[in-house]
């Protein structure tokens, strides 16, 4: 198991098990777009095939995170646009009572003042890094004993 329980509600992570390996997406940068509450998602991130594109609608904006294609297609549309982020993987699929997944990971990259951006979906979860930072975080990430396929 990726997660042991330990005494007093503590976990400790196997940061060797499959399931925690990281890996850094290949792709030519991750935008991420705001727009205002309401606001349809352009179809150019709907229509993206396989790249990554993750949308979240609340009460107060649409947010939307997108590979460089998508985000070329649906340029001038959004109110703000922020990017490039490179994206790190969780390999997965992580099981949903793991405690501290993200919490182990982050800490090492608030130690090292690297600014995160994280997403989760179903099966795993994705920490962003700007790509200026990306070579720091991996390093930081390696020696906390993290393990990159």
């Amino acid at each position: 198991m990726p997660s042991e329980p330990q005494p007093k509600g503590t976990y400790t992570l196997d940061l060797k098990h499959p399931a925690l390996h990281l890996s850094v997406l290949p792709d030519a940068g991750l935008y991420v777009h705001r727009f205002p509450r309401g606001t349809a998602v352009p179809s150019a991130f709907l229509d993206a095939g396989d790249a990554f594109v993750s949308v979240t609608r609340t009460k107060d904006e649409v947010s939307v995170v997108a590979d460089k294609a998508a985000t070329e297609a649906a340029l001038g549309k959004a109110e703000q646009l922020g990017g490039a982020w490179a994206a790190l993987k969780i390999a997965g699929p992580l099981e949903h009572h793991m405690v501290g997944v993200l919490s182990q990971l982050s800490q090492v990259l608030k130690d090292a003042k690297i600014s995160i951006f994280a997403i989760s979906t179903w099966d795993t979860d994705y920490i962003l890094v700007t790509r200026d930072k990306l070579a720091g975080a991996k390093a930081e990430l390696l020696e906390a004993g993290w393990v990159f396929d």
